[in-house]
């Protein structure tokens, strides 16, 4: 049957694939777009721009055949989101929420807009005579509040609002779903790809403050193909009576970060935590933020648990050396990049410290 969905987020890095994937679905005719912004010809150059960034295989003029755009301020308005909606309550069968902010190192008090905006989406999908399923995305990263250890002051990086409301998130769905709301949370790792937000992920600064430095530790961390995060969406939305309430595609094993960078980087040494630590607060102490005493500890807690929709084959993700997708990410091309160029400015650093 041919119906309508809600997409929020739709100017994001998954925002912009997800809307190239819903826009070539057949049984979707029309796409609502919500946007903050009353100038729609300023969100038409948004997009673009997105499609140009990180290379999406999406035409402009196709999409605006099938998307209408809806102006509605999810921070501060979120009493006009239901209201504005109900105009397409008889043909939306979905609601796609990718919207977020990504701040780190916040209070949980700065993300209650999005609380808001979340609790009054779900209000439109519980609609007892138009019902909708719910799409959202959290991270898997919330899990990182069933570990934490008990002196963590220093690691906000890790420990912050983001998380905490990713975990309300979390438990606010279940218990709706509890209630009677149809839908699916994904929870994704880090979300990377051939082409990706770049620098604005903080894995890449730390890539970048590596190849600044010349010295590196055992980073571990978990990462989303965007490709697997896509495929698993699109397999849960056309098959949603075959998963369970919570979908968390990534690949299932620790990349360590910085073996993929010493491919890229011979002269790379891997050194033990605290002594990069020192290393850092000598050298660069505005960046220690990003290396609290826990980090190795909170990310090694870390339960990998990766579920994928019954349907999709993540052999290719699980077989061979993972490292060696990081290198076919920009992110990190572009972090080393800059991480050389910053070397130039620290030719003065006493390698000697590093004992």
């Amino acid at each position: 049957m041919v119906h309508s969905v809600v997409l929020t987020g739709s100017t994001g890095y998954l925002g912009i694939h997800l809307l190239s994937d819903l826009i070539h679905q057949e049984n979707i005719d029309q796409i609502i777009c919500v946007t903050r912004n009353s100038d729609h010809d300023a969100f038409w150059r948004t997009i673009q721009s997105q499609i140009d960034a990180f290379k999406v295989p999406l035409d402009i003029s196709e999409a605006k055949s099938k998307v209408e755009v809806v102006t509605i301020d999810l921070v501060n308005k979120h009493d006009s989101i239901k209201p504005i909606l109900d105009q397409y309550k008889e043909t939306v069968k979905s609601v796609h929420h990718l919207a977020c902010d990504t701040a780190y190192g916040k209070p949980i008090a700065y993300f209650q807009p999005w609380i808001n905006c979340t609790k009054a989406l779900v209000r439109y999908c519980m609609d007892p005579e138009y019902p909708k399923h719910l799409y959202a995305v959290g991270s898997y990263g919330q899990r990182l509040m069933d570990d934490l250890p008990s002196d963590c002051e220093e690691d906000f990086y890790w420990i912050n609002g983001y998380f905490q409301y990713k975990r309300w998130l979390y438990n606010y769905m279940q218990a709706k779903m509890d209630e009677g709301l149809k839908g699916t949370l994904f929870e994704p790792l880090y979300i990377i790809g051939a082409t990706d937000p770049g620098q604005a992920y903080a894995v890449w600064r730390i890539s970048r403050m590596f190849a600044t430095l010349g010295y590196a530790f055992e980073y571990a961390m978990g990462f989303t193909p965007i490709e697997m995060l896509l495929e698993n969406y699109m397999l849960t939305l056309n098959h949603p009576d075959k998963v369970g309430r919570v979908m968390a595609p990534f690949i299932p094993h620790r990349i360590y970060v910085n073996r993929a960078l010493k491919k890229l980087l011979p002269d790379l040494k891997v050194i033990d935590y605290e002594e990069f630590r020192n290393l850092v607060r000598k050298t660069m102490p505005k960046n220690l933020k990003y290396f609290g005493p826990n980090i190795t500890n909170i990310i090694e807690s870390l339960k990998i648990d990766a579920t994928f929709h019954p349907l999709y084959d993540a052999s290719k993700f699980i077989e061979g050396g993972q490292e060696d997708y990081l290198l076919t990410c920009s992110g990190l091309e572009e972090a080393v990049k800059l991480g050389l160029e910053d070397r130039k400015k620290f030719d003065h650093i006493d390698k000697k410290i590093v004992q």
